[in-house]
């Protein structure tokens, strides 16, 4: 061939791609779906001159398949059965594999003599291929396939062309990536155009009160809103300030709340207002919004007043009916042992009066007013947790502990009445979640119920029979399963249905509520446990379950409360003690010092801190509530200059025990309850003095 004739093919070829690249921009400019416009790209190619024209997306590991997507030309057969891909293979080697994994154009100028066409040639040869050239689709990270041009002579595929096919495969990226955009824009706008709709339905006929505002100011109310709040359309909720419906007991924290909103979804018991003055407690949940293109906060708001009476009376009820159930009981256990402290007090002095009292005798008598001091702390300690309204958070507790608080607390009403308590409760702790005092509670109720059929039944039984009553509570997989069995004479069949519905009551008329049952199942069903009675052979058997859990961690275990001999301390250990009763503050002070220890004494959290600034202490004893900068911040100073320094609160205020004790989970603090034994003081000084590991 001649060189002018080389020159027309080239000139010719140019001509071709040049066209290729205009039409294809052109169908670009009009293109409204991606599946049409790779079927046009490839549908120009053909009509350019080229045997074949096709485009393949990348599939995604491990195969990593290449997929037809748009094909053209007299050749189409070509790719039927076809193996292509991209991956490390014999058949991702070829040009589709290379320019998809390179990002490079790959030309073929002789398809039977380029070994990386090998698995293709005999085909190409078939359909009268002898070039081609594989372009890539998309770039960098955002590369989706290769685009395919094929000739029927060898060498059609030059510097120069490919660089026109290369502005066509750009091109076609930009194009799909802007169809794409535009897919995904129709499709959000859609969603949100239905989300809308279905957000403006629930709004408007959710039965709880809704009410969006926008720095305080209220910018809509659904209905619900306008009957709880008590507005009209002479009277708006909207244009109004969101604190015009806060009561003045909770405007300060919703104050905070409106200057420094928090994250996420928020619950808080607030007091409000109606517009007529009226206030209500409500359950608010909280969260922040776009309203309107701007920054919001949606407040669900739900009426809780009638349920939150309804159910203090009800726990204060069946609380007051145990208590009172239980007061002859306990006034004989305090008077027990303040008897026995009297008696050995009084007699101790009139034999020390009369120089009769020996060293040992002293000792003796000392050991008994301190074992019967422990005695009473025992059962003030059980009525002053059941007694007080029930505040405290949701916590993890022992369940085993608890069961064990409420035998303690109601054995001794049990054998003037001839009536066994038998219990199998294991050493190892059951963590379980929700308040203590409730499970103490229930406790009480299943215990003091099997008392009074034992005792009323006692008649009726036989001569030798006595009433028994057993508990066990033992871990079962994933929860703890905790029977309270007797030997009475059961529950009737007709009475079962009816056992936990409020009000009934199997006692004869002004000596039960009928609601100890109905409150003890609610307690337990809130701690997502279950409370059922269960079928046996003779008496009542009720079984409480209740789910374990295993990741929480307790306080540390105190050492042993049997009395310690004084033993001798480090002279260079410094000890300071807080706390308000001056006697008290120089009586342990007193009883460290003679262990051997440097003792310095502060009556408030404030002095204390000053005496600890100029003279750190080794270890910190301190009582909570003082007058003058309390213990517990006393505490939170102390953790913040050393979280290792050994601190043993020493305190009667209950609340604050259960809180500071489930801060502070670690063993470098101790939390004592008064009155405090002196050896278990001293032993916890001697554990907290060495070195920490």
């Amino acid at each position: 061939m001649s060189q002018g004739s080389d020159t027309n093919t080239g000139r010719r070829r140019m001509d071709q791609a040049a066209n290729l690249l205009v039409r294809a921009t052109e169908a670009l400019l009009q293109a409204s779906d991606e599946l049409e416009l790779l079927e046009q790209i490839c549908l120009i190619g053909a009509e350019a001159g080229h045997r074949l024209t096709w485009i393949g997306y990348a599939g995604q590991p491990p195969d990593r398949k290449v997929t037809v997507m748009a094909r053209a030309g007299y050749a189409v057969d070509y790719l039927n059965d076809l193996t292509v891909s991209w991956n490390d293979d014999q058949y991702g080697q070829g040009p589709t594999g290379i320019a998809i994994r390179s990002g490079q154009p790959y030309v073929v100028a002789d398809t039977r003599t380029d070994p990386i066409f090998a698995p293709w040639s005999a085909k190409a040869e078939l359909y009268g291929f002898r070039s081609s050239v594989a372009l890539p689709v998309g770039e960098g990270d955002s590369r989706i396939g290769a685009m395919m041009f094929y000739a029927a002579q060898p060498g059609m595929f030059d510097a120069q062309v490919v660089g026109m096919l290369m502005g066509v495969a750009r091109n076609l990226s930009h194009g799909i990536a802007t169809l794409r955009m535009r897919a995904r824009h129709q499709q959000v706008a859609r969603e949100l155009a239905e989300s809308e709709q279905r957000y403006r339905s629930l709004v408007e006929l959710a039965p709880d009160a809704i009410v969006v505002h926008g720095h305080g100011s209220i910018l809509f109310a659904n209905q619900a809103a306008i009957h709880a709040f008590g507005a009209s359309s002479w009277a708006p909720l909207t244009g109004r300030s969101v604190l015009d419906l806060v009561h003045p007991e909770s405007r300060g924290d919703a104050l905070e709340r409106l200057d420094s909103p928090p994250p996420g979804h928020i619950l808080n018991h607030y007091r409000l207002l109606r517009l007529d003055g009226t206030p209500f407690e409500a359950e608010v949940l909280a969260c922040s919004i776009s309203f309107r293109g701007l920054p919001a906060r949606l407040l669900v708001v739900r009426d809780i007043s009638e349920r939150t009476r309804v159910q203090e009376t009800l726990l204060q009820t069946a609380k007051l009916a145990t208590l009172g159930e239980m007061a002859a009981g306990l006034v004989h256990e305090l008077s027990q042992p303040l008897n026995i402290i009297r008696l050995t007090a009084e007699g101790a002095l009139m034999l020390i009066e009369r120089n009769k009292a020996s060293q040992d005798f002293q000792t003796q008598q000392f050991t008994m007013i301190a074992e019967q001091c422990e005695r009473t702390a025992e059962i003030i300690d059980d009525i002053r947790i059941f007694s007080r309204r029930d505040t405290t958070p949701i916590q993890v507790f022992d369940a085993a502990l608890a069961v064990r608080s409420a035998i303690e607390v109601l054995d001794g009403q049990f054998r003037p009445d001839g009536i066994c308590v038998r219990h199998e409760l294991p050493s190892a702790p059951l963590p379980v979640r929700g308040r203590r005092i409730q499970l103490e509670q229930v406790m009480m109720n299943l215990l003091n119920n099997a008392h009074h059929a034992l005792r009323d039944s006692k008649e009726r039984m036989p001569a030798d029979w006595n009433g028994e009553i057993t508990v066990s509570a033992v871990r079962r997989d994933d929860h703890v399963e905790i029977v309270i069995a007797d030997n009475g004479p059961g529950i009737s069949e007709s009475m079962k249905t009816h056992l936990f519905e409020p009000f009934f009551t199997t006692k004869e008329a002004g000596r039960g509520t009928g609601l100890g049952l109905s409150v003890s199942h609610g307690l337990i069903t809130a701690m997502k446990g279950s409370l059922v009675l269960q079928d046996s052979p003779v008496g009542a058997c009720f079984a409480i379950s209740l789910p374990l859990d295993m990741d929480a961690a307790g306080p540390i275990p105190l050492p042993s409360l049997s009395p310690a001999p004084l033993q001798a301390g480090s002279g260079d250990a410094h000890i300071l003690v807080v706390d308000d009763e001056a006697t008290a503050a120089q009586t342990l002070a007193r009883y460290l010092r003679e262990l051997g220890y440097r003792v310095s004494v502060a009556g408030t959290g404030i002095e204390a801190w000053k005496l600890f600034s100029e003279d750190p202490a080794d270890v910190v004893i301190t009582d909570l509530r003082m007058p003058a900068g309390n213990g517990e911040q006393l505490v939170e100073k102390l953790r913040d200059y050393d979280p290792l320094l050994p601190i043993v609160i020493v305190t009667g205020h209950l609340g604050a025990t259960e809180r500071v004790a489930a801060n502070l989970e670690d063993d470098r603090c101790a939390v004592l309850k008064k009155p405090v034994a002196l050896g278990q003081l001293g032993e916890l000084v001697t554990v907290f003095l060495q070195p920490p590991t």
